[in-house]
Parts: structure tokens; C-alpha cells; sequence
């Protein structure tokens, strides 16, 4: 009688190729594949993948023009281009601006404007993927990541931003950017001397809605396609590229070569928050990614341990802040934290709890403004009020 080991083979082929999937499959999470012929650092922005096919005119009838804030200029760093604006006046008070995670910097102009116009010296960036900086690949949009955007910033103004004259500058911080400002101060106490929060992300107890999809959590293994499509169910925009037909409430805001960054800007233009979300996810090619990646690695929960060492060095607690840092310049004085009174994201009694138990009320003060989470949008004139009370700021003639 003949023996068959057939059977037996197919069962062991079908063992090992299993086997190989699994393997392949834990290797491509850990270690993305990159194609070695087309080696990138990051993926461009429209600086580079629009703005040079465009006229001046088009180019300055976008939603989000090069040249909608003074003082812009392209930064190049070890990740990227990125995009940063300065302008006031140059002895004023210094203060740099980080924005949220679906929003590029603009969306903080109008409160910029009016501390220009209070005789602040304001530094504003679009933070990795956003706007018109680049998205770096192959690292982690975390903490770190976007807290060295505040320091290639600050390092490269004509201006002594970091130098032991300098006198260091606030931070106003919107959504993510409060977890990327605290992760900076925590780092570099002698640069910081305020810091104000705004609708501050990097404590939430839960993600908004959409943000923990289980296939942001395997981006690798998930078609780019279906991703844009989580991203802009999020962002309540439209694939085809047309916006979609109803307006962003405030409770739903998410939160150049051709055309040389100018300081003639568009000072008449209105701050279209929808169009300019929906203008970014249409040509920003690394905007899905480096929001994805935010989504996973960014400072946006559990920053607890980040932000109570700050707050050690803000009541002098810290041995390991120089003598000029916030430990000095802010004891005895307090974090402003704005919150807005309907947002559904950054609930007002949980952020409240959580940053008295790290800080203690005699080292916070807490103002609610009206609207949801992207009050500081429709709300400026409210936040900028609350601003100068805090800092005892006066317009300047």
C-alpha cells in the first residue's frame, strides 16, 4: 500500500506561510517600508507641490495665501521645511503662537493682530503637516517632535529670542498646541516666562469622536483612500474638493517659491476657518499622515507627568531650573487657562479638576468664553480682553 505525505506537506506549507504573514505583518508595523529608490525626509507642502504653479493672483485668492500674515518666512530644519511669521514691534513683549491639530497657524491671527497692536513681538508656525510646513516621515509626531518647531522658531528670528538677554517670551498655545507648549516649558524653563492655554488638549480623559478609530491605529496596513476618508469624516469636508454644503459651528471647528512669502499681506481678509480646512486636506499631501500620526503619538492625553513637572518649576520646586527661568519669573504668579463654556471636547470640569490637582489654584486662573472648542476663532476679541487683563497690555498709539 502506497504512503502519501501530501497531506502533511500542505498542512506544514500552510503553517510556515501563516507564519511568514504574521511576521511580515509585526515588522511592517514596526518598521514602515520605505521605497529605497525615492528616499524622503518628509513630504512637501503646498510651498512646493502648489504654490509655484499658481500666479500672484491665484495664489493670493487662495483660503490660505502665503501672504495672509506679515513677517512669513520658510524655515529649513533637519524634518522639513517649515513655515513661521514674525512681525511687531522688536522691543515689544515676545510671544509665540502654536495652533491645534486640524488648523494651521492663521487660525490664531486675529489674536495675534491685536497683540501686535498692544506692542507684542508675535511668532506664529504651522506645526508639522499643517498649513505650509512639511510632513516629516519616519518619526513620530509626538511631543518632541512639535516642541522643536518652538525652538527652530525662536533660533531663527533676526531677533535674540533665546539668548541670555533676551528676557525669554510667553506662549499662547490653542487645543494640541497647549500640549506641545507645556512639553517646551517643561524642557526649556529659562526661555518661558508665561504661558496661557487655551482650550487646552494633552489632559482629555477621552478622544473626540473619530479619533479612535482602530485603523488610525495600523495606518501602514489601512489604504491612504480610506484613510483621507476618515480624516475628512472628522473634519466635515468633502473628497471632491468642493466644501461641504453647511457651515462649521464653534463647537465643530476643528479645531512659497512661486509666490515669495511677502510682507505685503492681505490685512482685509477674512478668516474662513472651514474653507481653510477644507483648502489644507485638498493640497496639503501630508496632511493625513501627519495628522493620523498626531492622532497616535501626540501630545494629547495622558500628558500628566509632562505638565506636572512644569508646574514644579513654576512653584519653585524644580533644582534643575536656571534662576531666570519660569521658576522665578512666573512664582508667585499664575497660568491663564481659557476654556470655552459649550465645548464638547475640552470638557470645563474635567480640565479644571485635573489642572488644580497638578498645580493648585494659587498657581492657575481659569476664564470661560463663550462657544465651543474653536471659541478663539468667532470669541478673539473676548480672548484678547482676557489676554490684556492678564498681562496688563494697553494698545499702543
Amino acid at each position: 500500500m502506497a504512503f502519501s505525505v501530501a497531506p502533511l506537506w500542505s498542512a506544514t506549507n500552510l503553517l510556515v506561510a501563516l507564519s511568514s504573514l504574521a511576521i511580515f505583518v509585526l515588522l511592517r508595523l514596526t518598521y514602515p517600508i520605505n521605497n529605497p529608490m525615492t528616499p524622503r525626509r518628509a513630504i512637501p507642502s503646498p510651498r512646493e507641490t502648489l504654490i509655484p504653479f499658481l500666479s500672484r493672483s491665484q495664489a493670493t485668492a487662495l483660503p490660505y495665501p502665503p501672504n495672509f500674515l506679515p513677517g512669513s518666512r520658510d524655515v529649513d530644519t533637519p524634518y522639513g521645511m517649515m513655515r513661521v511669521y514674525e512681525w511687531g514691534p522688536e522691543e515689544g513683549r515676545k510671544v509665540v503662537m502654536v495652533h491645534g491639530d486640524t488648523t494651521p497657524g492663521p487660525m490664531l491671527g486675529p489674536v495675534a493682530k491685536a497683540l501686535v497692536q498692544r506692542g507684542c513681538r508675535v511668532i506664529i508656525l504651522d506645526l508639522w503637516g499643517r498649513g505650509y510646513s512639511d510632513s516629516p516621515l519616519d518619526v513620530p509626531h509626538d511631543a518632541r517632535l512639535f516642541s522643536m518647531q518652538i525652538l527652530f522658531a525662536a533660533a531663527s528670528s533676526p531677533l535674540s529670542w533665546t539668548g541670555a538677554t533676551s528676557g525669554g517670551f510667553s506662549v499662547i498655545a490653542f487645543s494640541l498646541g497647549c500640549g506641545v507648549a507645556m512639553s517646551f516649558a517643561s524642557h526649556f524653563p529659562f526661555l518661558v516666562n508665561t504661558i496661557i492655554l487655551l482650550a487646552p488638549g494633552g489632559l482629555l480623559r477621552r478622544m473626540p469622536d473619530g479619533y479612535d478609530s482602530l485603523f488610525f491605529r495600523y495606518p501602514s496596513l489601512v489604504p491612504l483612500a480610506y484613510l483621507r476618508r476618515l480624516v475628512g469624516k472628522i473634519l466635515g469636508v468633502t473628497l471632491s474638493g468642493v466644501p461641504i454644503n453647511q457651515t462649521l459651528t464653534e463647537t465643530n471647528v476643528p479645531a512659497a517659491p512661486g509666490v515669495p512669502p511677502s510682507s505685503e499681506t492681505k490685512e482685509n481678509q477674512d478668516l474662513d476657518i472651514p474653507a481653510i480646512v477644507q483648502w489644507q486636506f485638498d493640497n496639503h499631501q501630508g496632511f493625513v499622515h501627519s495628522f493620523v500620526n498626531t492622532i497616535n503619538h501626540g501630545p494629547l492625553m495622558h500628558q500628566h507627568s509632562e505638565w506636572s513637572n512644569i508646574c514644579k518649576i513654576i512653584r519653585g520646586e524644580s533644582s534643575s531650573a536656571p534662576a531666570s527661568s519660569l521658576s522665578s519669573q512666573v512664582h508667585n504668579s499664575k497660568i491663564l487657562v481659557l476654556l470655552g463654556e459649550a465645548d464638547g471636547i475640552v470638557l470645563v470640569n474635567e480640565v479644571s479638576e485635573d489642572l488644580l490637582q497638578i498645580l493648585g489654584p494659587e498657581h492657575i486662573e481659569f476664564r470661560t468664553i463663550p462657544g465651543g472648542h474653536g471659541f478663539p476663532v468667532p470669541h478673539s476679541e473676548d480672548v484678547i480682553e482676557e489676554i490684556s487683563k492678564f498681562w496688563k497690555l494697553q494698545v499702543v498709539d
